[in-house]
């Protein structure tokens, strides 16, 4: 009797490291759900007050892209300069991914989704796309800009995307392209006072 009560308790805890990322999800999921996660942000005034610009969600693997593209680009360039929020270097550490990402959402006035494939091949990443999906719907702001590194076929853009906009915008390796795609991006970002 001991040996089967310590065989389930063994694989009862086999089972909760395993799926601990699921098992923490739910329960960010639930606790958003039930609004026990309170807005930081109330009014447009606040707005103002935040730290970031713009929380950038991205794969480890387009870490390269993001280091010598999209940071040079967008916070060491003339005015307008943009104060973005890299998990690699904002995040504060031994507090819990999924409060990082949310405050790093809360306190951002967007929300860049840079997608590749490496993106939406990473579970992980499925995870953050969907807490903000949810963050932002349960706030009813409606920030996101939706950069794809490359074409992604519409048959592979998972649903919840489409939920967030029609509109992306695309790299291109076309140095003039890049110039309209830099704009857009810029824009996207709203105007800095």
């Amino acid at each position: 009797m001991i040996a089967v009560i310590a065989t389930c308790i063994l694989l009862t805890v086999a089972l909760c490291v395993h799926f601990r990322l699921y098992i923490r999800y739910a329960f960010f999921l639930i606790k958003l759900k039930l609004g026990s996660y309170q807005r930081q942000v109330n009014d447009e005034k606040q707005l103002d007050q935040i730290r970031y610009d713009a929380f950038v969600c991205y794969s480890e693997k387009d870490r390269d892209w993001i280091m010598q593209q999209l940071v040079p680009h967008l916070e060491n360039t003339d005015p307008p300069n943009f104060k973005l929020c890299l998990h690699e270097r904002d995040f504060v550490p031994g507090i819990g991914i999924f409060y990082n990402i949310l405050e790093s959402i809360e306190n951002s006035r967007k929300t860049v989704l840079i997608l590749s494939h490496n993106f939406l091949q990473s579970h992980w990443h499925y995870f953050e796309m969907t807490m903000v999906q949810e963050l932002l719907f349960q706030q009813n702001r409606s920030s996101v800009v939706i950069v794809l590194l490359h074409e992604i076929p519409s048959n592979t853009m998972p649903q919840t995307l489409q939920t967030f906009s029609q509109n992306y915008i695309t790299w291109t390796e076309n140095k003039l392209e890049q110039k309209i795609f830099w704009m857009k991006l810029k824009m996207s970002l709203g105007a800095k006072k």
